[in-house]
């Protein structure tokens, strides 16, 4: 941000226009521009007599005598706050601070100290402060060109090239080195922008619908980092001094090349006598290096007859210059006021000697003792220094609360360290001295600008005029205090420096006698204001737009916290930069000023380009004494009010939301918070500088304040590398998937890869067989159910699986193509599954003739559940016979048929390309089914000869049509009807019909889906439709989803979008979330169910998103949902994955169930026999861990989940609960690697922001 440096003000008068130039400004919020340098002492150093010289430039006398100190005069009045009267200071006059001493802080300079400035050299024969009779001017004699001194011989110790031969110099050359440390530390922070820069377009833009907020933030950061750049400039050289020469026939002074004449100027308008009084007399009695000579002349705008009649005692050394007149449209009265006097020294036409310096004192600025025997040597350099410039302090700073930046350590100490190697001329207005003829050329002191120091420094460079830097406090003046006067200082620097940037005639861009790099370092004092008064509001808004929209300007991944810390680090090097230790809360200062003064930058920044188009500019001047003890309204703190209500409010609704959300600590919203204190800090200290007090308060306050910022920094960097979503690998995960259904597969398993090494030979159920009476033959193969069933296989439950197998290979292919072998394995699994399938079908030869067409028996389940639940043993040591359990179509088996149809009619589409054969052979049967399937409509489960389940009044089943009991074919019990109830038909038709048209192309099928599907919603089957579940039994919204694929048909969208909208909205007391965010149906609390849903939300995200798709189905469908669908789906599976709790998939992620309630991998080695006790109801994890596989979950107790096999279903594990979830994994690892974008779906979801847009209804 622009910068704030410290100004020498001169009470409600002049002060240097532009202060230190702008280009120091810090442009990120927290960081300031500290610099280093070999000497100078700092207003916040800590001095001893004895350590004064510890940090002096190289060119500072060592021996000097006690008559020429640093600052021992000045130590004191730049002591802190310390043992003060806290607060009380802000009761108290600045006058009384000043001249009486009333305050805690005791300078020990006598000028101070005095209480009136007594007459230096009074006039013989004139009473002090006589009456006289008032004149209209008073003006300047003219300088002597003939004057004695101009040809006074110089000291002994110079001959012709002095006592050492060398000669007078007339070409200044400066002395400078590369600083080892200062071009490490650059070069560091060159590489970490370059890489944040590549980090920040490559992998943090990709933002979705937010990408352009993303791109603006990256500019707006990007303009803040060319100002570092600019700063890197100050501390990669240091500037080389020569040493002073000491005057061995005075003692205490310096030597000079020439008898100087040093005019002394001090512009006044309406300061206080007391005030310029003490300037006078600092400047009177300051040592001057033997043959030089001084006059002081108070320029008094103000036409001030006691200023008058008191200069009129203090001999000729001191002139009074007043009555000047206004010029109509005058824009800088301090600069017309100083030519008005220079113009009566210097007459026009006049040659001006080169021993003619003039030294500029803003009315505050009380000079130390030895300023001038520590600057004018420094112009024996060469005749083209056309400058001398020394730093500036205060007295009347509280150095532990300075929020204004007044002392502005980081430009005095270390810019100008670096201007002054590189030969820059930074002029700051008051405290320097300058050659008169160079004044002359520069056509004196600018007057078409507000900031006339800045430009007189381009002026002088320009015509080639070096300047030269004193690297020590040698003044010490009087800082605005008052909240109004420290805005109005700061604006007009700032509009100063848009007024000559913007003027055609002055803007350094435009200066051929600058060379390039002059003419940028020219214009980077307006381009860090402009860039203070972006970064500064922007970096504000940012943590809140994230609070209240949701919405965090950068993809937070693992490369962004890479590239963050290492840009962090850099740039805490960078503005770190120092020699000092104490000079690191100093440096904080800069940020607080800068996030305090952005609005009155703003402000300027505005007016100054309006006066580019003819608005005039007000030169407000800055207060002093007295005159500063206005007050502070609204008017002058409404913004910085607003940002603190603001910055305050979104902290609280923060804070409620991530308490009240449960969403955890470590995400960007917690990012956002942190960073929201960090910027409310400066708007509370100005606040409370304003309202409760500037003194011990105060100090503590910033004291706090800096270690909270320091703290919330260290924190920003640690939440970075937590905050990232984590990356996983879908595709590892979807072969996982493929590992747990080869766990849970039986029969011969010879030939086949995955299986893993406990379910080795000899395999399990390798002799089954259907029944016998039928002939039936082998049934082997197929997959255990699991869960409750447990080794038992269920057929409509293995066609549902097979099915949505196929559907995410057919439509995430891409997924699978991604690693060489998964689409092999993908279709390994299908033909696995339907090779059991086309086992389980049989014609039924009776029923054929009856029918006159195919009919055909299918068993529905292999397994007595009755036994199995008597025992708990693994699979290969259950040898025993087991029941096949069959209905036939002609008895009406809709459903059934209609599950098994799809299932190879999806499979077959995945065969088509590779294997005809196969393919023609399960389009035959499926056909058949599908035809036999329409003939005989009705529930498998209702009314069709079956045996009884046990225990059925016991069993949970939802809408459980409880059939007539009728002895069985085989053991007469054990069968899973209740179970595996079905409560509908029509959807299975449905269902079938769709897949049916999709592999054959055939409209007729197309016809008759549509016709089940209006059958379905005719009839009471539509009851199940409210419970929003999709699976093996409900089938209705994935036949309208694959229906919608087909036809794009309102209808069918807007089943869908009902059906995702209850999901990803809630639907009252059926569709709930948890506290972290996983979605479940109270119907069927199960994971598995939430993957279902996710994978239906991958397939129409896929549908919706080419523009064709956008169609309008009542208040509901937007093309812009297919993002919101994606991202709803892959946060139920980072979910189960363990983004925000623990891992729900086995052998993955933090803490995975280990306690599976699963036969096979529970049991022990087969050298050991297994049972219940050492099995089942022991507390020890699982032996053998089916990798892949996904658990029932907590099921209605939300995000309470308890890893234990026994008393619970919690640890169930299914072929079938990983149906969905299959898809899911598929589809993520086609959208992209790594989060897949989710990203991008975090963002949005802020406080005044629903859990999603499509929420929103009008009905």
């Amino acid at each position: 941000m622009a910068d704030q440096h410290a100004r020498t003000p001169s009470a409600e008068s002049y002060e240097s226009g532009s202060g230190p130039s702008s280009s120091q400004a810090s442009t990120l919020p927290g960081h300031t521009y500290p610099s280093q340098h070999t000497g100078g002492r700092s207003a916040y150093d800590e001095y001893g007599h004895d350590d004064l010289d510890s940090r002096q430039p190289s060119f500072i006398n060592k021996k000097g005598g006690d008559n020429v100190g640093t600052l021992a005069r000045l130590v004191e009045a730049l002591e802190d706050y310390e043992g003060g009267d806290g607060d009380a200071y802000s009761d108290i006059s600045a006058d009384q601070s000043l001249l009486s001493g009333g305050h805690k802080r005791r300078p020990s300079s006598a000028l101070l100290d005095s209480e009136f400035p007594m007459p230096h050299k009074p006039r013989k024969g004139v009473p002090f402060f006589d009456e006289e009779e008032e004149e209209e001017s008073y003006c300047a004699a003219p300088f002597n060109m003939n004057a004695p001194d101009v040809e006074a011989p110089l000291p002994s110790s110079y001959g012709e090239g002095g006592d050492d031969n060398t000669p007078l110099p007339t070409k200044f050359r400066r002395g400078r080195k590369f600083s080892l440390y200062g071009c490490l530390v650059t070069f560091i922070y060159l590489c970490a922008f370059g890489f944040y820069l590549f980090v920040r377009c490559a992998k943090t833009l990709d933002l979705g619908d937010y990408v352009w907020y993303g791109v603006i933030v990256l500019v707006v950061e990007v303009a803040g980092a060319t100002t570092t750049l600019v700063w890197c400039m100050n501390i990669i050289m240091d500037p080389v001094h020569e040493p002073l020469r000491m005057d061995p026939e005075n003692p205490g002074l310096t030597l000079v090349a020439r008898p100087y004449h040093i005019r002394v100027l001090i512009p006044c308008y309406n300061e206080s006598l007391e005030i310029v009084g003490k300037t006078a007399m600092a400047a009177l009695d300051a040592m001057l290096p033997a043959s030089c000579d001084r006059t002081v002349y108070i320029c008094d705008d103000g036409k001030d007859a006691a200023k008058r009649k008191w200069a009129r005692q203090m001999g000729t050394d001191l002139v009074y210059v007043s009555g000047r007149k206004r010029k109509p449209g005058e824009m800088n009265g301090k600069s017309c006021n100083l030519n008005n006097c220079l113009s009566q020294i210097y007459p026009e036409g006049v040659p001006i000697p080169p021993h003619e310096l003039v030294c500029i004192f803003d009315a505050d600025q009380v000079a130390n003792v030895d300023f001038f025997v520590k600057m004018i040597p420094l112009f024996d350099a060469g005749d083209d220094v056309g400058m001398v410039l020394s730093p500036q302090c205060f007295h009347n700073v509280n150095v532990g609360a300075d929020i204004f930046n007044h002392c502005n350590i980081n430009f005095w100490e270390y810019a100008q360290h670096g201007y002054d190697a590189f030969g820059f001329i930074s002029c700051t207005g008051t405290n320097f001295l300058t050659r008169s003829a160079a004044f002359e050329q520069a056509g004196w002191s600018p007057e078409y600008t507000l900031t006339e120091d800045y430009a007189l420094g381009m002026e002088l460079t320009k015509r080639k005029w070096y300047c030269r830097y004193v690297e020590e406090y040698l003044a010490i003046g009087e800082a605005p205090e008052q909240v109004r006067n420290c805005f109005q200082q700061r604006s007009r620097w700032c509009k100063g420096h848009f007024q000559i940037v913007l003027n055609n005639e002055h803007s350094p861009l435009f200066q051929k006698d600058l060379s390039w790099f002059q003419r940028l370092m020219y214009c980077s004092g307006v381009w860090a204001y402009i860039v203070g008064a972006i970064t500064t509001p922007m970096f504000i808004v940012i943590p809140l737009v994230t609070v209240w929209a949701g919405v965090f300007p950068i993809v937070v991944s693992w490369w962004a916290a890479v590239a963050l810390t290492a840009f962090i680090i850099a740039q805490t090097l960078v503005t770190s930069y120092c020699r000092n230790r104490k000079h690191f809360k100093p440096l904080w200062f800069n940020s607080v000023s800068n996030n305090i003064l952005w609005f009155t930058f703003v402000k300027g920044c505005w007016r100054a380009v309006g006066s580019s188009f003819g608005k005039s500019i007000t030169f407000k001047t800055t207060l002093k004494g007295s005159n500063m003890l206005m007050k502070n309204g609204l008017g002058d703190l409404w913004m910085p009010c607003v940002c603190f209500l603001g910055l305050l409010a979104s902290l609280g609704f923060g804070l409620h939301k991530v308490i009240t959300q449960q969403q955890g600590i470590i995400t960007t919203l917690t990012l956002s918070l942190v960073w929201i204190v960090y910027s409310i800090i400066p708007q509370y200290l100005l606040l409370h500088y304003t309202w409760v007090g500037r003194g011990t308060t105060l100090r503590y306050a910033c004291q706090i304040g800096f270690w909270v910022s320091s703290l919330c920094a260290l924190c920003a960097i640690i939440l970075l590398w937590l905050v990232y979503p984590k990356t996983y690998d879908y595709s590892k995960m979807l072969d996982y998937s493929h590992q747990f259904y080869r766990s849970q597969w039986v029969g011969d398993l010879d030939g086949h890869n995955g299986i893993p090494t406990w379910r080795a030979s000899p395999y399990a159920f390798t002799t089954e067989v259907g029944p016998t009476r039928l002939n039936w033959g082998d049934i082997t193969g197929g997959v255990m159910e699991g869960g409750d069933a447990g080794t038992v296989k269920i057929t409509p439950t293995i066609a549902w699986t097979t099915s949505m197998l196929a559907w995410s290979m057919l439509s995430f292919g891409g997924g699978y193509n991604k690693s060489t072998d998964l689409w092999a394995k993908g279709k390994e699994t299908l033909q696995w599954n339907t090779d059991y399938l086309l086992k389980t079908i049989k014609d039924d030869p009776v029923s054929s003739a009856l029918s006159k067409k195919p009919e055909f028996f299918i068993v529905y389940q292999v397994g007595n559940q009755t036994q199995e639940k008597a025992v708990w043993t693994r699979p290969e040591d259950d040898t025993g016979p087991r029941p096949a359990y069959y209905v036939t179509t002609y008895n009406g088996t809709s459903d059934l048929a209609g599950q098994l149809s799809a299932a190879f009619s999806a499979t077959a589409m995945v065969f088509q390309s590779t294997d005809q054969a196969y393919y023609e052979r399960l389009m035959n049967v499926s056909t058949l089914l599908y035809d036999a399937g329409t003939r005989r409509r009705g529930s498998y489960t209702r009314g069709h000869i079956y045996p009884c389940a046990t225990n059925l009044a016991s069993t949970s089943v939802v809408q459980t049509a409880v059939p007539e009991c009728l002895p069985g074919d085989e053991f007469f019990k054990g069968a899973m009807l209740a179970t595996f109830n079905s409560t509908s038909w029509a959807d299975d038709l449905t269902w079938a019909a769709a897949w049916l048209n999709v592999a054959t192309g055939d409209p007729a099928y197309l016809s008759d889906a549509y016709r089940w599907y209006n059958q379905h919603y005719v009839s009471t089957e539509t009851v199940s439709d409210k419970q929003y579940i999709s699976d093996w039994n409900q089938l209705i919204y994935p036949a309208s989803l694959l229906l919608a694929n087909i036809t794009d048909d309102n209808t069918f969208h807007y089943s869908v979008q009902l059906y995702l909208r209850n999901w990803l909205c809630t639907s009252g007391d059926t569709i709930e979330y948890t506290g972290l965010g996983r979605a479940f149906n109270r119907n069927d609390p199960s994971l598995a169910q939430g993957m279902n849903s996710a994978f239906m939300a991958l397939l129409y995200a896929q549908l919706i998103e080419p523009s064709a798709a956008n169609i309008e189905a009542g208040t509901l469908v937007n093309e812009g949902y297919a993002k919101r669908y994606k991202c709803w789906a892959q946060s139920q599976a980072r979910y189960i994955l363990g983004d925000v709790t623990r891992s729900f998939y086995v052998g993955f992620g933090k803490n995975p169930p280990t306690h599976l309630s699963d036969r096979a991998s529970s049991c022990p080695g087969r050298d050991v026999q297994c049972s219940f006790l050492n099995a089942y109801y022991t507390p020890n994890a699982n032996p053998n861990i089916p990798t892949g596989a996904l658990v029932y979950g907590a099921g209605l107790n939300g995000d309470y989940f308890v890893d234990q096999r026994s008393g619970s279903n919690v640890t169930w594990v299914s072929h079938t609960y990983n149906a969905g979830l299959t898809g899911v994994f598929a589809g993520l690892s086609q959208m992209a690697s790594g989060n897949t974008g989710y990203d991008q779906c975090l963002q949005g979801y802020g406080v005044l922001s629903k859990t999603i847009s499509l929420c929103k209804t009008t009905s």
